[in-house]
């Protein structure tokens, strides 16, 4: 089973060119609190509530339960003992000199090259600036994961929580419209926010999803601003 960070990878190349249609601070903000809700689902991470003995309430913890996605182990310990947020902005390195999801995004990568979801093409601009694309190698399995989507957004149906938080994510970043071309654009918009502030996930997974979207937020608005100032 392919985890939320490796589903939003995929849905987040164009089918055509191949590259990510969410880059630099957006993909690493998706990729972190795509990465905390995984770990939180499978309840590697758990949320402190008042009256926690050993905890300041509104943390993020580790439990004794281990990730079964070897890549997300570290991360573990990188957002425990942190609030949501500030678990995001670790792991995608703001304001620092390591992104642990830049790793992150690389091994995924990689790692869907090797089972056969992805196709890397190597190539060059003018025949000088190298590039890099990854191609769809499996076709079936991102339109299984895009017609879940489509799903609950267009057709209203009930969410799990791993889809929940994916297409909470796929809104943050606004490529829900990318991806749903064929709908009214505000509608796509409107539904991906009543899913992302529905009470389909527990208080662990909820927290870390709100805190993903306000994180991204914040860097999509800084991001506006600055290009606007030039």
């Amino acid at each position: 089973m392919l985890t939320v960070a490796e589903e939003f990878l995929l849905l987040a190349l164009d089918d055509d060119t191949g590259k990510k249609m969410v880059g630099g601070p957006r993909m690493g903000a998706a990729l972190a609190g795509a990465a905390i809700v995984e770990l939180t689902v499978e309840g590697a991470l758990r949320l402190t509530e008042e009256g926690d003995p050993e905890h300041k309430p509104g943390r993020l913890v580790t439990t004794s339960r281990r990730p079964a996605d070897p890549r997300l182990a570290e991360l573990v310990g990188v957002a425990d003992a942190r609030k949501p947020k500030d678990a995001v902005g670790k792991v995608a390195g703001f304001g620092q000199w390591r992104s642990h999801a830049r790793n992150l995004e690389d091994a995924l990568l990689n790692d869907l090259v090797e089972t056969g979801y992805l196709v890397e093409e190597k190539g060059k601009v003018l025949g000088l600036f190298p590039t890099t694309a990854w191609k769809s190698a499996n076709p079936a399995a991102e339109a299984e994961i895009l017609q879940r989507v489509r799903g609950v957004i267009i057709e209203g149906r009930d969410t799990d929580e791993r889809t929940g938080a994916l297409i909470s994510i796929l809104h943050a970043v606004d490529l829900l419209p990318k991806l749903l071309p064929d709908i009214d654009k505000r509608t796509v918009k409107q539904r991906g926010k009543e899913v992302s502030q529905g009470e389909w996930a527990g208080s662990a997974v909820h927290k870390a999803v709100q805190q993903v979207q306000a994180v991204t937020v914040a860097i999509i608005v800084s991001t506006t601003s600055a290009t606007a100032s030039m």
